[in-house]
């Protein structure tokens, strides 16, 4: 789909168009519930590739209502030129929209969205036919003309929000819990300072920024077993020394948020490496495994596995460390709440110490 800022628009419509546009803007809230409702939360909070998800698509257009709003006010008031957005959209970027409750979020829409077509029906032709100048497109815009923008604004990030929601709906649960894992804990663990970070609990016991590197040490282990479980019969995989990896790379040394950025990018990555695995190759039982030995949730020797459980449990194997930094983290109830977000995603506690995941 275009972007929104490649879109070109031609203006200069009558105010004839007034009363359709008007039920256009007048019906997103109600398109945009029956959008929600039927998604599944791992969906709606989704973001491919840490971009937006479904929910925050929604969130947007609830955080432009006030912006239509002022353009409203500057018609009025016989501005010349029209009050600019946020290009850089950081009121969105900033609301963690993901955290809402859905329903709440479309109320609010529904609010604000009814106060400004109800604030337009009054207005005559003439007042509609008003004409100011808007500061990104640098063309006129007439009334009519920006609820036409306006409608175009909301069918844009509908249909991306539509577009996301069928591309996460062909993923197994195991991509999108792991892609959801890694944007829910990232607020929390970059609000972690120095001295957390680097404080081990106990002797013997990692720091997160050892427990990050450790992340990032299975990612690039697991990554080797997925690719290569597409091609072989089995799902018998090298194991490591997790201990002498740590060791060895003196993550205790490196910058904090270099370790964040290579943890979330990497494993961004598997989740596209589960979601392209067919699924035939996902879910085809194989008796000759060592997940005996190098699986979380261990798998008798003999017994059928499949490359999926495999996957699932990696993702558990994430879930367990990232609880283990937050029970280390401050008692600060906004990175506690970020923290416990992530780990909320997954149903299954497993508190076995982990072997080579």
């Amino acid at each position: 789909m275009k972007r929104w800022f490649d879109r070109t628009f031609e203006t200069g419509l009558p105010a004839s168009e007034a009363p359709r546009l008007l039920e256009r803007l007048r019906a997103a809230p109600d398109r945009l519930a029956s959008q929600l409702d039927a998604m599944p939360r791992a969906i709606r909070i989704y973001k491919p590739d840490g971009r937006w998800s479904v929910q925050e698509h929604a969130g947007h257009l609830l955080d432009l209502e006030d912006l239509w709003a002022i353009r409203l006010d500057d018609f009025e008031q016989g501005r010349q030129v029209l009050h600019p957005a946020d290009l850089q959209n950081r009121r969105t970027h900033d609301a963690r929209h993901n955290d809402r409750d859905p329903r709440d979020l479309i109320a609010a829409f529904r609010t604000a969205r009814t106060d400004i077509v109800d604030r337009l029906t009054g207005w005559s032709p003439a007042e509609l036919s008003r004409v100011s100048r808007h500061p990104r497109l640098e063309q006129p815009m007439s009334v009519v003309d920006l609820c036409f923008f306006v409608a175009e604004h909301d069918a844009h990030h509908l249909a991306t929000a539509a577009e996301i929601a069928a591309a996460a709906g062909a993923m197994p649960a195991c991509a999108i819990d792991l892609a959801n894992a890694v944007d829910q804990a990232l607020p929390g663990l970059r609000a972690l300072g120095d001295d957390v970070t680097g404080r081990r609990p106990a002797a013997g016991k990692w720091s997160p920024r050892e427990i990050i590197g450790h992340l990032i040490d299975s990612a690039s282990n697991n990554h080797q077993r997925f690719v290569r479980a597409s091609f072989q019969d089995d799902l018998v995989f090298a194991g490591y020394d997790q201990d002498q990896w740590v060791a060895l790379q003196h993550y205790q040394e490196a910058p904090w948020e270099d370790l964040l950025t290579l943890w979330a990018s990497f494993n961004r990555h598997l989740a596209r490496v589960m979601a392209a695995t067919p699924t035939d190759v996902r879910r085809r039982e194989r008796r000759s495994h060592n997940l005996d030995r190098i699986a979380m949730r261990s798998v008798a020797a003999g017994s059928p596995a499949t490359l999926e459980y495999f996957m699932d449990d990696y993702v558990l194997h994430l879930h367990h460390h990232l609880r283990q930094i937050r029970e280390m983290g401050p008692g600060s109830s906004a990175v506690a709440k970020a923290m416990a977000d992530a780990v909320a995603l997954s149903t299954a506690k497993d508190p076995r110490p982990t072997r080579s995941s």
